[in-house]
């Protein structure tokens, strides 16, 4: 409902602490996907939060926190919320967030403000493209799928080709039943992020070359 959309961003925004983080302690970097639901909020017109200066600042907020946590090479800890660690990550499901994040809100920040995104994201995604597509996966789909936004947004058109190369790789490894090998065999949750992420770059690439997976994948 409207006063439930409205409630869940309230609590975002409430969760957020003067450092730009989110959530609870102890901080992940996967508190700060909250930005993309911040964003869609203030890009909708029909939404109560369409251009509110605040939840705007929320997010940038939010990005700069994710820019201040990075290590030299764009990766964050893998920290869990039992306080597990599992050592350095470009962690895909965040990077994703703020890619598309920033798509909604770029032309509204400031010159200085998209300078500073404009560089944490370059160094993530320059990463990515670099080190993350050397096989198919699940989670080298969803890096896949996100570079292609940071091609369009940052302007590099060789993430977006390479982008479209690796998607056409994982179509062609996915089952003719609609499945992809994970462990020798399906495994139905990887197959969700699969999906997630050929319908992602779908919609953002307009590519027909995944419209058939995207079919054999909802039929499995």
């Amino acid at each position: 409902t409207r006063v439930g959309r409205s409630q869940g961003v309230n609590l975002i925004l409430a969760s957020q602490r003067p450092n730009g983080q989110f959530g609870t302690e102890p901080w992940i970097c996967g508190d700060q996907n909250a930005v993309f639901p911040l964003a869609v909020a203030w890009s909708l017109e029909a939404s109560r939060y369409h251009r509110d200066a605040a939840v705007l600042q929320a997010v940038v907020r939010g990005g700069d926190a994710l820019i201040e946590a990075q290590d030299a090479e764009g990766m964050w800890t893998f920290r869990k919320k039992d306080h597990s660690t599992w050592g350095q990550i470009l962690m895909p499901w965040t990077y994703s967030a703020w890619i598309h994040a920033y798509q909604l809100v770029r032309e509204a920040m400031s010159a200085a403000q998209r300078r500073r995104w404009d560089r944490g994201l370059a160094l993530g995604f320059g990463n990515i493209a670099a080190r993350c597509l050397d096989r198919v996966h699940n989670i080298p789909a969803h890096h896949a799928m996100a570079l292609y936004s940071a091609g369009e947004v940052l302007g590099r058109d060789e993430w977006k080709a390479q982008s479209q190369a690796f998607m056409a790789r994982v179509v062609a490894e996915q089952s003719p039943h609609g499945w992809w090998p994970e462990h020798q065999g399906p495994v139905v949750e990887y197959n969700f992020v699969y999906i997630n992420a050929l319908g992602v770059y779908h919609a953002v690439s307009g590519d027909p070359g995944v419209s058939a997976a995207l079919e054999r994948g909802a039929s499995y």
